[in-house]
Parts: C-alpha cells; sequence; structure tokens
C-alpha cells in the first residue's frame, strides 16, 4: 500500500507538476508570455468540445437505430473516432491558431509555448485531475469497514481493487504522459514546418506521426498487453520525438529567446 501511495503521488507530480513546472520555464527562461502558451491550452479545450459534440451526435445516431452497432462494435468504434477526431482537429486548429490569430505564431518560440500548453492541459485534465480525484477517494476510505459503511457495496469493491493495483502502473501511466508531452511538442514543430517551408505536406506529417503514436499505445492497452509493452512503446516514441525536435532545431534555447524578444 505504502509503494502505491508513493508512485501514485509521483504520478501526480508528473501529469500536473510537470505541465505547471514547463510552462512557467517557458515563461520565466525563455520570455515568452502566458498568452501564448494559453493559445495551446485554449486550442485543447475547443477540440475536446468538439470531439464530444461529434461523438454526442454519432451516439445518437446508435440510439435511434439510424446505425445498427453492437455494443462491443460500438465501443471500439467510439474509441477510434474519439482518437481520429482528436488528431486532426487537434493539428487543424494548431495550424490555423499560427496562420490567422494576429500576431506572430509561426516562429520556434511561439510552436514551443503553444506544444506546452496543448500538451500540458492534456496530461492534467486527461490524467492529473481524475487520478487526483481518485485517489483521494481512495485514501478516504483506506481502512474501510465493508459491514459498518454506508457506500454502496459496488463502490467499496472497486476501491479494494484500485488497492490491489501494482505500484508499477501509475509510474508507467506517468512515463506514458511524458511521451506525450513530448509528442504535443515535436507534432507542434512539424506544424511550423508549414510556415517556415511552405509545404502542407508537414500537416500530413504531423497528423501521421501523432496518430501512429497514440494508435499504438491505445492497440496496446485495448489488446491487454502489460503495461511493459506500453512503456517500451513510449520511451521508444519519445526517443523519437526528441531526434525530431533536436533536427528540427528545438534545441537551440537562445533561438527561442532571440524569437521571444
Amino acid at each position: 500500500m505504502t509503494l502505491l501511495i508513493i508512485s501514485i503521488s509521483i504520478a501526480l507530480l508528473i501529469t500536473i507538476g510537470l505541465p505547471i513546472a514547463a510552462g512557467i520555464w517557458t515563461n520565466r527562461k525563455l520570455g515568452l508570455p502566458w498568452r501564448i502558451i494559453s493559445y495551446g491550452v485554449l486550442g485543447f479545450l475547443i477540440v475536446q468540445a468538439l470531439v464530444a459534440l461529434i461523438l454526442s451526435g454519432f451516439l445518437s445516431l446508435v440510439q435511434n437505430g439510424t446505425i445498427s452497432l453492437g455494443e462491443q462494435a460500438l465501443n471500439t468504434i467510439q474509441i477510434w473516432l474519439s482518437i481520429l477526431l482528436g488528431v486532426i482537429l487537434g493539428i487543424l486548429m494548431r495550424w490555423a491558431g499560427m496562420k490567422f490569430i494576429k500576431e506572430s505564431l509561426d516562429t520556434p518560440a511561439a510552436a514551443f509555448g503553444i506544444g506546452v500548453g496543448y500538451g500540458g492541459i492534456e496530461s492534467i485534465m486527461l490524467v492529473g485531475l481524475p487520478l487526483l480525484s481518485t485517489f483521494m477517494t481512495m485514501l478516504g476510505n483506506r481502512n474501510i469497514d465493508p459491514q459498518t459503511t454506508q457506500l454502496d457495496p459496488l463502490v467499496v469493491e472497486q476501491i479494494k481493487t484500485l488497492w490491489q493495483v501494482s505500484h508499477w502502473v501509475p509510474l508507467a501511466g506517468s512515463l506514458e504522459r511524458i511521451a506525450a508531452f513530448v509528442m504535443h511538442i515535436t507534432v507542434t514543430f512539424l506544424i511550423l514546418q508549414v510556415f517556415r517551408r511552405e509545404k502542407t505536406l508537414w500537416i500530413l506529417v504531423a497528423v501521421g506521426l501523432e496518430l501512429l503514436m497514440t494508435g499504438l499505445v491505445v492497440g496496446l492497452s485495448e489488446a491487454g498487453l502489460t503495461y511493459w509493452w506500453v512503456v517500451l512503446v513510449s520511451v521508444v516514441f519519445m526517443i523519437g520525438n526528441l531526434y525530431i525536435l533536436y533536427r528540427l532545431g528545438a534545441g537551440d534555447l537562445n533561438h527561442y529567446q532571440r524569437q521571444a524578444e
């Protein structure tokens, strides 16, 4: 139990604390205004709203019989449709922001800030906050007595199951989040190449990279493979994304400073 508490605490520091720390570092050390970082945050929130709206419409078609699907097929389609929509809309949203917002966002400095904002809020909203809520529930019912508690027996069983999770699982999930965070920065830099190299083909490259990584991680999870496979894939992609960022000149921090000024 103690190891699980420690690992979840580390996971919370990574999924919530790391994006916040990255934003602060980007603002203070690279001279990027919070406004640019917030563009990435806003873009993610808009994309999530659009995806939820589209999925709600799709589910309505299934419920009224317009589309006939079994429960398993429906769940599978919802997962992959959500991934596809999130990737395409997320990339188009960042591209549109760089192109149409009336300030210089087609720079390496802006791309870095937008990537930090987009990837950071994703980590906080989709993983960090739900994990924090679950952790607080677990701690509040750590010594629960099934005979005297007023909680529903199903809830009691769920809490007991959560305490039996391996302490490696939160750490593996945290590593995947770090890889996803790096990926969003990389994808934003690939979108930047549309403006710097004047070739729209880079949008397809960005879509392909994010679809490949997200699809593979989700696919392995859905296939029921052990979390070590997720860890391995995350590490491989993270190294690959860092190399791409290096090749695109993202390691020149002085360059960011000049761009920000």
